[in-house]
């Protein structure tokens, strides 16, 4: 694909190498290589890039059931997906839309070059129905300002914050943050986590990451399972409660299973 403006082909970016991951189609030859180098050494079942794509895959599909959950089972058409890389392969609107056509949706991303591939991606969204922000997730009073001017929070809302609170080291601030995005919304909304699973033991894990964190810039904080059930502490959670993703409302058990990761759904009462 032709590369929009301001987005840097020659230079790989994470959420294009996520892309990729998905089997997706936005991202250039930067992207697979980095992708080829920096998980060469994945552990788990199938381990290196394949098996990062099951990891990858399974984060996605849970995603999709999360959304479908809330738009059939729950009523919610009202979508806020924070730290959202780019909107392809089953994102939040095409999960929604496969429920209810009158999903509205708003990405935020603090990435201007994540920003300026996704308005590329959604040029053909000119109902109004979908945006994409710039925004900062620890700025939650500009987020939610401008995000209002698609979404009404005096109707019920999903937070989605897939892939977010990982990147929030000290867990008050995450707490705190979190409540003050639950706070301006009305009681039955909802909010969604994922977040990288701690295993003190998983050294091969410990590795590889530690290797991403140079490769690609990102560092993320691992939580234990009660550690990330305490984020929904006030809330009424979704059953089956904090869970690994695949085991999060499977429909399908097939497959290797991918590395932890903790999926989390809670109603705001």
């Amino acid at each position: 694909m032709a590369a929009p403006p301001g987005v840097d082909p020659r230079t790989p970016h994470v959420p294009r190498v996520m892309d990729y991951l998905l089997g997706g189609e936005a991202h250039f030859e930067s992207d697979r290589q980095a992708a080829s180098f920096a998980f060469a050494d994945w552990p788990g079942q199938t381990g290196g890039v394949e098996g990062v794509k099951v990891d990858i895959k399974h984060a996605r599909d849970a995603l999709g059931r999360v959304v479908r959950h809330l738009a059939c089972d729950r009523g919610i058409i009202q979508f806020l997906d924070i730290a959202s890389g780019l909107p392809t392969m089953g994102n939040v609107h095409l999960a929604a839309r496969e429920v209810t056509a009158d999903a509205k949706v708003v990405y935020v991303d603090n990435d201007p070059r994540v920003v300026a591939h996704a308005e590329h991606l959604l040029a053909g969204e000119t109902d109004g129905s979908v945006a994409f922000l710039r925004g900062e997730f620890r700025e939650p009073e500009d987020v939610l300002g401008r995000a209002g001017q698609t979404l009404d929070f005096s109707r019920p809302v999903a937070l989605i914050l897939f892939g977010m609170l990982h990147f929030v080291e000290d867990f008050d601030e995450g707490v705190r943050l979190l409540g003050s995005y639950l706070d301006r919304m009305v009681p039955g909304s909802f909010v969604a986590v994922s977040h990288f699973a701690k295993d003190d033991e998983d050294t091969a894990m410990n590795a590889t990451l530690d290797a991403l964190d140079k490769q690609l810039g990102e560092a993320v904080i691992r939580r234990t399972k009660s550690e990330v059930a305490r984020f929904f502490d006030g809330l009424d959670q979704v059953e089956p409660g904090v869970v690994e993703t695949q085991n999060w409302r499977p429909t399908d058990t097939s497959g290797p299973e991918p590395l932890p990761m903790w999926v989390g759904v809670a109603r705001k009462r």
